[in-house]
């Protein structure tokens, strides 16, 4: 049965994949049809690539492709299959969505003549003066058999639909106008006229219905595409081309000479801090060699090198220094984006970083770069591990434990021998993290730390993970004198420890310590008592009850108050 059902499912995964790659090799052929002449072998390579993709879709068994059209996407059964994201007003969608198309239905044969004459009626759309026909009427004209199209009248008050001809039975390419009721629109934005208005007074509204007048919103939107033509960076489009060219150029010339050109880009993009583009190229240049297997192997090189130049540390370095700084510095996204597509080269540079940076976005970002870095370049992370720079060092012994890194566990106990006590303490911590077999075995060592707070955090991890291979030690440290004149949190720590670990055949241990006089009253401190009595609750046993229950009318109101709790949460109150 689950191979039954699960059949259509992935026909329909493995027929939306190849509508996807249709329409992208669709936009792409349209990119290079503005770009190039006709007999440039870029255009003819862009696309004899879109057609081998339609025909792709056709041998699957694809009867035809029905596509919604949205203002910057087209929908295939409610999935989108092609996004324009950069520049959205100079996409297909955008083309078909202003000229009023709804739905777009390619059939069979659509890679022949058509597709040349949907991409010449594109550009003449896209170039169209106010004057001229819009891409509904040259398609009507055109008559394509393989395209059929609905779309509803812009201008008017009227969503009038047209169905395609393949539908009605009217010719192919062709469509039945169909008028539904009138919409009703509101009108709160109309001028006020007076009802008698002064004589000889000439107002704007008077040339509302002239046929050169624009309304708000045409207003609004001529102003929006002449601010965005000028702002518009052209570099993000030469670096699209670039790519372009690699990807549809099968010259090894031509694809070095491209890939020059994006080198010297990505200085000049780095240089003046537009590291939006510099994240979008090296993405690219992954995707790029994901996508064209037949690159030779000295293209692929420079391709994965662009990433190892920028991960050098002298530049991110720099790149750090503009965040400090807040000069031409990134924003959280961005900076996020950047990293996640940089080398193991720069780890130590952003673990630095990362260590002595103050808490805000840009940090949070760089960390959650950091790890997804750290994960592919587990290697690095560990030689880390022992670096001069003691901010890298700290970071990635952290971060070993954040990521559990069982890699990481040799070093790490080997760096519980060194002399900084700050440093073991944060290696005690990073193993208890980890806490695979080798890593709890190396934290048996710092249990004898000559430090206290490297004792503490040791006894905390090896009472948390209840490591059974620690109880010698434990049973050691109780019966050494040293203890008496610890602290309360280091016995407290060392109780707790063993309570975790010893079961019933401790209890007679603690028992001891808890319950054991001499003549002039308990041998032990209440201090010490109350430990032994948090210990017993944690046996959690009825011989570990019975000895609480001994101690339950004792005059110390410490070691009373404990025991009480410790009955009350073993429920022996």
């Amino acid at each position: 049965m689950t191979s039954v059902i699960s059949a259509p499912v992935e026909q329909d995964v493995a027929s939306h994949a190849l509508i996807e790659e249709a329409l992208r090799t669709f936009a792409k052929a349209f990119r290079a049809w503005q770009l190039y002449l006709p007999n440039n072998p870029t255009r003819e390579r862009a696309l004899s690539i879109s057609r081998a993709a339609f025909v792709a879709c056709w041998s699957a068994g694809i009867e035809r492709i029905r596509l919604q059209v949205r203002e910057a996407e087209f929908l295939h059964n409610a999935q989108p299959v092609l996004r324009e994201v950069e520049r959205p007003s100079d996409g297909i969608p955008w083309i078909l969505y202003r000229d009023g198309l709804r739905e777009l239905t390619i059939m069979p044969g659509f890679e022949h003549e058509a597709l040349d004459a949907m991409l010449a009626l594109l550009q003449r759309a896209r170039q169209a003066a106010p004057d001229d026909d819009d891409l509904v009427t040259m398609l009507w004209v055109a008559d394509l058999e393989s395209l059929h199209y609905r779309y509803v009248e812009v201008g008017s008050n009227y969503d009038g639909l047209l169905s395609p001809g393949g539908a009605s039975g009217a010719g192919a390419g062709s469509a039945e106008y169909v008028r539904p009721a009138p919409r009703a629109e509101a009108l709160d934005d109309a001028p006020a006229f007076e009802s008698a208005p002064p004589s000889g007074v000439v107002r704007v509204e008077d040339f509302d219905s002239t046929l050169y007048f624009l309304d708000r919103r045409e207003l609004a939107y001529l102003q929006e595409e002449v601010r965005a033509e000028f702002t518009a960076d052209s570099r993000r489009e030469v670096l699209s081309i670039l790519f372009d060219i690699i990807e549809v150029q099968s010259d090894t010339a031509v694809r070095a000479e491209a890939i020059d050109r994006i080198d010297e880009l990505m200085v000049n993009l780095l240089t003046t801090g537009t590291y939006d583009l510099v994240a979008l190229g090296l993405r690219e240049a992954s995707e790029t060699v994901r996508r064209v297997p037949e690159l030779d192997e000295g293209a692929r090189k420079r391709l994965f090198s662009l990433s190892d130049r920028l991960s050098e540390p002298g530049v991110i370095g720099q790149l750090l220094q503009a965040v400090d700084e807040g000069t031409r510095a990134p924003g959280a996204e961005t900076l996020e984006a950047l990293v996640s597509e940089l080398r193991g080269g720069a780890l130590a540079p952003l673990l630095s970083w990362v260590t002595h940076s103050s808490p805000g976005p840009a940090r949070a970002a760089v960390e959650r770069a950091v790890v997804g870095l750290a994960e592919r370049q587990t290697g690095e992370l560990v030689r880390l591990l022992t670096s001069d720079d003691a901010s890298a060092a700290l970071g990635a012994i952290r971060l070993s434990g954040r990521l559990r890194t069982t890699a990481a566990v040799p070093m790490l106990a080997q760096l519980l021998r060194t002399t900084d006590v700050s440093t073991r303490v944060e290696v005690v911590q990073a193993l208890a993290s980890i806490a695979s077999v080798g890593a709890l075995q190396a934290l048996e060592v710092a249990l004898d730390d000559a430090d206290r707070d490297v004792r503490v955090a040791a006894l905390k991890a090896v009472g948390a993970q209840r490591h059974a291979g620690a109880l010698a030690r434990l049973t050691a440290a109780l019966r050494r004198k040293e203890l008496r004149s610890a602290d309360r949190s280091e016995k407290t720590a060392l109780f707790d420890a063993f309570g975790a670990l010893c079961g019933d055949a401790g209890v007679a241990a603690l028992d001891a310590v808890l319950n054991a006089r001499s003549l002039l009253g308990p041998k032990e401190s209440p201090e010490m008592r109350a430990c032994a009595a948090r210990a017993l609750g944690l046996v959690a046993t009825e011989s570990a009850f019975a000895s609480l229950r001994k101690a339950a009318d004792t005059r110390d109101a410490v070691v009373r108050n404990e025991v009480a709790r410790a009955l009350r949460v073993g429920g022996n109150a």
